[in-house]
């Protein structure tokens, strides 16, 4: 495996926020089981710390909605349910970051993405872009939609891209699989946590 270039690689964690980590969030009952038999939360607060070791920046892509609940019209299915239980509203508990994740100051939250992919709605691409970043270090939530929207998306424009892939959780099993199916045809490589941790240090 090549090295990690700290100029030129960024941790990206995608949606660290408490509807998706923390019970009692707008969807733990469809992604609940696999954040903790996953481990969601250590192992995104191992990948940050080692990150920071490593010289390597952290990048946040959150979630967000303000007045998108009544505005929006022919929301595809994924959308219908967020807004049926008002996901990611801007100020709720449920849209902030999980508690064990709260950014550090030098962590680079991006704009919100509105849709699955922050390299259509929010500032992602060019605050990467701006520092240099042409590796990606990708993990967050959720496995097989925003992640691996983010994951395709990132390909598309021309940087490499290494999935996190146990730094995640689907909404069940099949989902969480499908996703792992996908990294493996898109991303340049699909690595756990551990393996990932080893890179960095």
């Amino acid at each position: 495996m090549p090295p990690i270039d700290p100029k030129s690689t960024a941790l990206v964690i995608v949606d660290p926020q408490n509807d998706f980590l923390s019970e009692g969030g707008a969807v733990w009952d469809l992604v609940g089981d696999q954040v903790v038999e996953h481990d969601v939360v250590s192992k995104l607060r191992q990948l940050v710390s080692a990150a920071n070791k490593a010289g390597v920046r952290v990048f946040y892509s959150p979630h967000y909605y303000d007045k998108e609940y009544e505005a929006w019209q022919n929301n595809n299915f994924i959308d219908t349910v967020m807004f049926t239980r008002k996901m990611f509203s801007r100020g709720a508990w449920g849209a902030e970051f999980h508690p064990d994740l709260v950014p550090a100051d030098d962590v680079v939250q991006c704009g919100p993405h509105k849709n699955l992919s922050g390299f259509h709605t929010s500032d992602i691409d060019i605050q990467l872009r701006k520092r240099g970043i042409d590796t990606i270090l990708l993990c967050g939530m959720s496995a097989n939609l925003c992640v691996e929207s983010h994951l395709r998306d990132a390909e598309e424009r021309g940087y490499e891209v290494i999935v996190i892939n146990d730094a995640t959780a689907g909404p069940g099993p099949d989902a969480y699989q499908a996703a792992l199916t996908n990294y493996g045809f898109i991303a340049h490589e699909s690595i756990t946590a551990a393996e990932a941790l080893k890179r960095l240090t």
